[in-house]
């Protein structure tokens, strides 16, 4: 039976009230982290919330579930905003593109090959994310990458074309429809799904970000690894329930501010070196530092000639395709992109 989100609501709401009863604090914050088991997760955003409350004397209390803790998949995560279920929450915009598709267009296929092109991308993009998530009675924090989705198959993929004929486990329209130009087929699946999907053959291959994939043993069912960016690279946004963030003094606001935006520099500088963590780890290189046992994936690098052919349906298909889902929700849609990200990508 599917649990709808005023049951899982009242259970969440209930687990929390529990741990609140154990301590009284003058602030309680319930946050929502992403998924675990990642760098990002366990190694700075867990922990910054930790020292807020661990700095704070006894007078804040951080209440932290990550998304597969909270037993959540992360698609309904703006109504869960708007609700005040949690006070912060950290949301892919690929996972609530139905109710927001604005928000996907930092995080569309074959945008940037590199972070410090995608910082600017983000960055540019700022101010109309915050905008759009007003809808939802948000206040815009924090923005920052995960790691690019690479492909991960259990047959010989070395190139874009390879994947022609093959079902492939994505996140987010704009990588089914990369997909379904490339004559391949988007399977929607959560990523704690794809590892069995994988070992019976549902699927030949599967997209996610080389820790993830690797924290969740997908190198033990697949042995190809194409460093190619099918869903991008995973980028989420960090946004306060505007009641619960507006209740808060200025100083509290300032201070949450402050170590959000340390954090937040932190993971932009990170992200490349975790990707290569992921990628080392899973093809047995020495390098390997996650732990685990590493798999022995054959690696192969994107080449020129299929970013240029991502390059043309991006072009011609994933933008206007986005343009088409946004505009009916936000008739500026195209418009803000074409001012920022778009004049972005020209410069690059």
């Amino acid at each position: 039976m599917r649990k709808s989100s005023t049951f899982i609501t009242a259970a969440l709401l209930s687990a929390f009230s529990l741990a609140s009863a154990a301590h009284a604090a003058d602030v309680t914050i319930k946050v929502l982290g992403f998924w675990g088991n990642q760098p990002q997760i366990d190694d700075v955003d867990r922990p910054m919330w930790e020292s807020i409350e661990a700095e704070s004397d006894g007078r804040i209390e951080i209440q932290y579930l990550t998304l597969n803790e909270a037993g959540l998949k992360g698609d309904q995560a703006l109504r869960f905003l708007k609700r005040g279920t949690f006070d912060i929450m950290t949301i892919s915009p690929a996972y609530v593109s139905g109710d927001e598709p604005s928000l996907v267009a930092v995080d569309l296929p074959g945008i940037a090959y590199d972070y410090e092109t995608l910082r600017k991308i983000s960055d540019a993009y700022r101010p109309t994310m915050a905008e759009r998530l007003e809808r939802f009675d948000g206040v815009f924090l924090t923005h920052w990458p995960f790691n690019p989705q690479i492909v991960w198959c259990n047959e010989p993929v070395s190139s874009i074309t390879d994947l022609k004929g093959r079902k492939v486990r994505v996140s987010g329209a704009p990588a089914a429809d990369t997909l379904d130009q490339l004559g391949a087929t988007a399977v929607n699946l959560t990523g704690g799904e794809v590892y069995q999907a994988l070992q019976r053959g549902l699927v030949n291959c599967g997209s996610t970000g080389s820790t993830y994939g690797y924290s969740t043993k997908w190198h033990e069912v697949a042995n190809h690894l194409y460093n190619f960016p099918l869903g991008s690279y995973s980028q989420v946004v960090q946004v306060a329930n505007k009641t619960f963030w507006n209740k808060l003094s200025t100083e509290d606001q300032q201070m949450i501010m402050a170590k959000m935006k340390e954090a937040e520099d932190k993971l932009w500088a990170m992200a490349p070196d975790v990707h290569k963590q992921g990628v080392d780890c899973a093809t047995g290189r020495a390098e390997c530092t996650l732990g685990g046992e590493p798999g022995h994936m054959t690696f192969t690098e994107v080449s020129e000639a299929d970013k240029d052919v991502l390059a043309e349906i991006v072009k011609n298909t994933i933008i206007p395709k986005w343009k088409e889902s946004c505009t009916p929700i936000f008739p500026e849609c195209a418009t803000r992109f074409d001012e920022t990200i778009g004049k972005v990508i020209a410069s690059q």
